[in-house]
């Protein structure tokens, strides 16, 4: 008959007990993992869906301190056959400033299949155009704004309406800074142009 406890067996368990004590002095004790892995920035949101919302059926719509839907919010889009329903607890902004209006809002989401996980609910502009905030930088094809957003821009932006007799866009982002507005061309489905307060 084998011996059970070898010197390899008991070695084995040794260094299974030894990891796991050097895996708890490391981790154990430092703050929760919600707190280690925070945000220390605003969180990267980039919009599947940007589009004009036609009509909203929002009686009694509210959202709660922590930035979420307190109730069910429906949402009528020239693109979609159905309305498009954002659920109560869905995280989300809303700056327009009134839902109820016809044409006056446009919606700019995250989606999770045909869900929404994130929106946002912007005041539309004129000529079917969406004022964003200022842009921070330019990365492959998508346009990095302060907020944290990230929406896609024409190869060319339009920088007329500030200082265009600089060299650049980069350069109109150093002298500006953060002192401009990005507007997104809802036809075009891109950041098309900037405008300097």
């Amino acid at each position: 008959m084998r011996q059970v406890l070898t010197w390899r067996f008991v070695a084995a368990l040794a260094s299974i007990v030894g990891l796991v004590f050097v895996v708890d002095a490391a981790f154990v004790g430092r703050g929760s993992i919600a707190g280690v892995a925070g945000p220390s920035e605003p969180a990267g949101r980039r919009p599947d869906l940007i589009s004009l919302v036609l009509e909203t059926q929002s009686a009694g719509f509210t959202m709660s301190p922590d930035g979420r839907a307190e109730q069910d919010l429906v949402l009528t889009l020239p693109s979609s056959p159905a309305p498009l329903r954002i659920f109560a607890g869905t995280p989300g902004q809303i700056t327009c400033p009134d839902l109820a209006a016809f044409g006056q809002c446009a919606l700019l989401g995250e989606l999770l299949g045909d869900s929404i996980s994130w929106f946002a609910l912007v005041p539309m502009g004129q000529s079917f155009r969406i004022e964003l905030p200022a842009i921070e930088e330019l990365d492959s094809g998508l346009a990095r704004l302060v907020n944290g957003w990230q929406i896609p821009y024409a190869p060319v932006i339009d920088r007329s309406r500030c200082q265009p007799e600089l060299e650049s866009f980069s350069e109109m982002l150093r002298t500006v800074g953060s002192a401009h507005t990005a507007l997104f061309d809802l036809g075009r489905g891109e950041i098309t142009a900037v405008q300097c307060s």
